[in-house]
């Protein structure tokens, strides 16, 4: 299935000659899908936190607080940037979850 590619100003332009209640219809139904997206998003980051967590034994904010210990490889400091890139994306997404939540119910995946 290929994915129509619009200008900006043609697609808001085709949106807002429909109905008002189409419009609300789409906007809805789109939101709704694009939190599934999302929270399956949040899912993996989540994981991939609690992954690392175990790992190590400790948090992140620990680890802030701490620093890395003296004997931290190579590894350890991969895992640490790695970390903040999920803690941050499973913030992001939390916030944008939160955000769609006001205009779209949560759908079960199928």
């Amino acid at each position: 299935m290929s994915t129509l590619v619009l200008e900006p100003e043609v697609m808001e332009r085709a949106f807002y000659s429909l109905a008002p209640g189409d419009r609300t219809e789409i906007f809805s139904v789109g939101a709704a899908f694009h939190r599934l997206t999302l929270q399956k998003r949040l899912e993996r980051a989540e994981r991939k936190v609690q992954e690392l967590e175990a790992r190590y034994h400790t948090t992140l904010g620990q680890i802030e607080i701490d620093g890395l210990p003296d004997d931290a490889g190579y590894a350890m400091h991969e895992d640490y940037v790695e970390w903040h890139y999920w803690t941050r994306v499973s913030e992001q997404t939390r916030q944008a979850i939160e955000t769609l939540s006001a205009f779209a119910p949560a759908l079960e995946p199928a």
